[in-house]
């Protein structure tokens, strides 16, 4: 016979200690669930902190920018003939020329004075070739500064474009127009402050640098096609002063006359200059095309200063135009006289190509 086998109910004091365990249980569960919900709050609260606080604890650096100041705008040269619209006066007591008669009646007989005429400032290559001219000791400021036939100019960086085209050997007052520019060239050379950089950029129908090799300087030169070359600046030390000399007094005259090519080599360089000065004496076969090119080659509108060497006529013209697309000043070597200014321009009508 199989037997039943039963288990006798767990007495009731067991039963109620159990279910006590049991809510004690999870009363410390639910207390280090909040204790554990109040850490982690509490990190978070302390990280969003540093968060925001951190940044006003560290010194940031200072930056501190530096913006040139615009450049003055320098009034023009202008050498016009001073007697224009001047009312003419009458010569005093003392002249040997006429005597003046003071009278309250009108005089039925007008007298003509003779117009005076303003003398533009002499120049050759004499012992007074420099009388006139600006010494091109800087301005006075540290900013630096140069002066070339007469036209000054304020910046730290120039360049000088020069005509060396086989018509750069004819006669001039006292000499030959290369002589002139020559002497003229190291004058202003010699003038610059030494915390100056520059160069000298030569043309005639090709352009070169003293880094060109002779003696076929010109056809050895750039000629304005495919990469510019880059023509680099040289301090304005003592030394470097007088290697300049020595080049420019052997350097030759060949070919003939381009503008497109020093112009291009002059606006490439790097830093850009302050200064460019352009002198030539020869109509240029390439003007349409710098005009053209002009405000491409010249995004940030240096002024081209130009000097027209025994020039007049539509020459004359063209480098007027030149200076004034690039707001740069116009002056013009004629018979052996420097004008500037409106007095110059008067030589750039069509009626001085007659008189050549």
């Amino acid at each position: 016979m199989q037997s039943i086998h039963t288990t006798a109910a767990p007495p009731k004091d067991a039963s109620l200690r159990l279910e006590f365990l049991v809510r004690e249980q999870r009363k410390r569960d639910a207390i280090q669930s909040g204790v554990a919900a109040l850490i982690v709050i509490f990190l978070l609260g302390v990280i969003l902190w540093l968060i925001a606080i951190l940044p006003t604890l560290v010194e940031s650096p200072t930056i501190v920018t530096y913006q040139a100041p615009p450049k003055a705008e320098e009034k023009p040269v202008d050498r016009p003939d001073l007697a224009k619209g001047m009312k003419p006066k009458p010569a005093s007591s003392s002249s040997s020329m006429a005597r003046v008669i003071a009278s309250s009646v009108e005089s039925p007989v007008a007298v003509p004075m003779p117009e005076e005429t303003a003398q533009p400032v002499p120049f050759g290559v004499d012992d007074d070739f420099n009388a006139g001219f600006g010494a091109g000791d800087g301005d006075g400021d540290g900013g630096g500064g140069s002066s070339f036939f007469g036209t000054p100019r304020k910046g730290k960086r120039v360049v000088y474009l020069v005509d060396f085209s086989l018509s750069m050997e004819s006669d001039a007052a006292g000499g030959t127009r290369i002589a002139a520019l020559k002497k003229e060239l190291i004058r202003s050379i010699k003038a610059l402050d030494p915390k100056m950089n520059f160069n000298v950029i030569y043309f005639s129908h090709n352009a070169w640098t003293n880094q060109t090799e002779g003696p076929e300087y010109a056809n050895k030169g750039w000629n304005g096609l495919n990469q510019t070359p880059m023509a680099p600046w040289y301090p304005a030390s003592g030394t470097v002063k007088e290697t300049f000399e020595k080049e420019i007094t052997a350097m030759p005259v060949q070919g003939n006359t381009g503008w497109y090519p020093p112009l291009k080599m002059a606006f490439a360089m790097s830093p850009p200059p302050d200064i460019i000065y352009l002198l030539s004496d020869g109509e240029p076969r390439d003007f349409d095309t710098v005009l053209d090119e002009m405000e491409q080659m010249n995004p940030t509108a240096i002024p081209v200063d130009t000097i027209a060497f025994e020039l007049p006529g539509t020459p004359a013209r063209y480098m007027l135009d030149i200076a004034q697309e690039t707001g740069g000043k116009f002056s013009l070597v004629y018979k052996g006289k420097l004008t500037s200014g409106t007095a110059a321009e008067r030589y750039t009508t069509m009626e001085w190509d007659d008189k050549e």
